[in-house]
């Protein structure tokens, strides 16, 4: 049922704006009756402001720079007292006024999930934009199961019920943004994807998105997971080689070999994966309680279940693979790092949805 009369504020944080923004507001206050901006601490651009006050509302100020998702949520803090959905827009001129009225649009009907304004990526692009958006749409789709079609776009709506809860979200600069797209698997609709115009001003130019820095913020949890999984991998097969190596000239049977070689590896690299993932991956800065400390120590054992299902299958599929193709001594660990290579997936999805949710 749709929400004719439901209020909607424009949302723009603006860095170091110029006279793009100014072209802009005009032809949005015709649209929108709520426009606020916010100075993300500008060192260049702040005659702008005071030429875009007769546009806006509301004008909120960071004495300095502390990022796009800080200045997101100071815009939310402001909006959440009215009762009002949101709309988040560039200050750069990629958004159109009619683009950012069919996202508009588009909350009358969707009010358990987010509406993307979502770019084709065809005709002149950069191609930083163009690269970049589509092994991000993959990554994001395999970390997510979610298919954005532009993980970078920056014109969202928000429905005022989901405002307090993606405010809380973590971050303060771009990798906010996308941890607000990662958040959309738990909402109730999955994201509406409005398709607008592609635009970029001076090949993009303007954009204050560093590709180095801020793809190591937007990804560092995926970088350290990464990490994670292969030190842990080169851990457990180091393990395993030696023990195998110690039995190989003694008389046991292969299958003993290849089990006592694989409890061990896992005792060694498995204790090690956890913690490494609770405290450096996962890790967030809270206070200890006993109600934590309960949690931590049930995902502890419920990770310890994941582990031994895992060694099952690799026990059984290795010793498999290694009788069927008369595989001997250290050449095992060949074969065990095939079959773990795809155990690996499913141990992914299962950690990130049920263990480190």
């Amino acid at each position: 049922m749709g929400q004719p009369d439901r209020p909607v504020t424009i949302l723009i944080p603006a860095y170091n704006p110029d006279g793009k923004l100014l072209a802009l507001l005009p032809k949005l206050r015709e649209k929108f009756d709520r426009i606020v901006l916010v100075d993300d601490g500008s060192t260049s651009g702040r005659e702008i402001f005071p030429q875009a006050a007769p546009y806006v509302e509301k004008i909120l100020v960071h004495e300095k720079n502390r990022g796009k998702g800080a200045a997101l949520k100071t815009g939310f803090s402001y909006i959440a007292e009215s009762g009002s959905d949101v709309i988040t827009a560039d200050a750069d001129g990629q958004h159109t006024p009619e683009d950012i009225a069919k996202v508009a649009e588009g909350l009358k009907t969707q009010r358990g999930g987010l509406v993307l304004g979502v770019r084709a990526f065809t005709g002149k692009v950069p191609f930083r934009s163009r690269f970049g958006n589509t092994w991000t749409r993959w990554l994001f789709f395999f970390m997510t199961r979610l298919m954005i079609n532009d993980t970078q776009t920056g014109l969202r709506g928000i429905p005022f019920e989901l405002l307090a809860h993606i405010a809380a979200i973590p971050g303060d600069r771009y990798e906010y943004e996308m941890a607000m797209l990662a958040d959309a698997r738990n909402h109730e609709q999955k994201p509406l994807q409005i398709p607008i115009e592609t635009i970029y001003i001076e090949e993009n130019a303007t954009s204050h998105f560093n590709p180095i820095l801020d793809t190591i913020r937007v990804y560092r949890s995926l970088f350290q997971f990464c990490l994670s999984s292969v030190l842990s991998f080169l851990l457990d097969n180091a393990v395993f080689a030696a023990v195998v190596w110690y039995f190989a000239g003694k008389a046991t049977p292969r299958r003993e070999d290849v089990l006592i070689a694989l409890v061990a590896a896992r005792l060694v690299s498995s204790n090690f994966n956890f913690f490494y993932n609770r405290f450096v991956v996962f890790y967030r800065r809270r206070k200890l309680t006993r109600l934590r400390v309960q949690r931590g120590v049930r995902n502890y054992f419920t990770y310890w279940g994941l582990v031994l299902a895992l060694a099952a299958a690799s026990y059984a599929l290795t010793t498999l693979c290694a009788a069927l193709f008369d595989v001997r001594g250290v050449a095992i660990t060949i074969v065990k790092i095939v079959v773990e290579t795809f155990l690996f997936l499913a141990s992914y999805f299962i950690q990130k949805r049920f263990i480190f949710k």
